[in-house]
């Protein structure tokens, strides 16, 4: 070994790939997985519909395993799009969180660099 350490934190995110799934096989809302990005696209924002899937509770940084999913923001207004989009953008938030979290823990001595 040669050179400064390299370290590497972990984080999870629960129900982020199967949130599509649920999309697809409970509600109907897509017919595959790869064409929710078209219908999100198909909305220039989630039309104020957030959504937690917290189907079996929060994982980092909540850690709270009583908590469960909520859809909300609803309107007459809004599409299965709002929807899909909501879904798609709690990936990412969540992802965010665990992020904004790693970087918290490191006491910020140790800059998040790459996310794969």
């Amino acid at each position: 070994f040669t050179g400064a350490p390299v370290y590497a934190l972990e984080g999870s995110v629960a129900y982020s790939g199967s949130v599509i799934q649920w999309l697809r096989d409970n509600l109907q809302l897509v017919s595959s997985a790869s064409e929710s990005e078209a219908i999100a696209r198909s909305v220039p924002d989630n039309g104020g519909v957030f959504f937690v899937p917290a189907f079996a509770g929060l994982f980092a940084p909540h850690w709270r395993g009583d908590a469960r999913g909520v859809l909300c923001g609803l309107t007459a207004f809004n599409t299965k799009a709002h929807i899909v989009r909501a879904a798609l953008e709690a990936s990412a938030f969540q992802t965010v969180e665990v992020a904004e979290a790693m970087q918290k823990d490191s006491e910020h001595r140790m800059p998040l660099t790459t996310l794969r």
